[in-house]
């Protein structure tokens, strides 16, 4: 292959790259430019600042989010039974159904 032929290849390639770029590019105008993928994204965004999460936007319009969720556990010792018991917070739903009282019949 000549000098001459090696350099229009190479500079073919050059061109072919570019033009794959601008078709991603335009992709990602026509998705910027959707309003029903502003709607949803922009919320899902939100929600995840708010919760002090990561966001990462990919060129593609995948929307990646990341973070960690701090739980707090309390234990206090119930000196009775000699032994740590979980304390429920105040907003802690209640992990099992109360035991019912049982219904003495009087055989009168």
């Amino acid at each position: 292959m000549t000098y001459k032929a090696k350099l229009f290849n190479s500079l073919s390639a050059t061109k072919d790259a570019r033009a794959s770029a601008a078709d991603d590019d335009n992709m990602l105008a026509d998705l910027m430019a959707n309003p029903e993928y502003l709607r949803h994204s922009s919320s899902v965004i939100n929600d995840a600042l708010k919760e002090g999460f990561d966001v990462l936007q990919l060129p593609n319009g995948d929307i990646v989010t990341t973070g960690t969720k701090t739980i707090v556990n309390t234990y206090v010792w119930d000196a009775k039974s000699s032994r740590l018991d979980k304390a429920r917070a105040a907003g802690e739903k209640q992990t099992r159904a109360p035991r019912k009282a049982k219904v003495e019949e009087n055989a009168e």
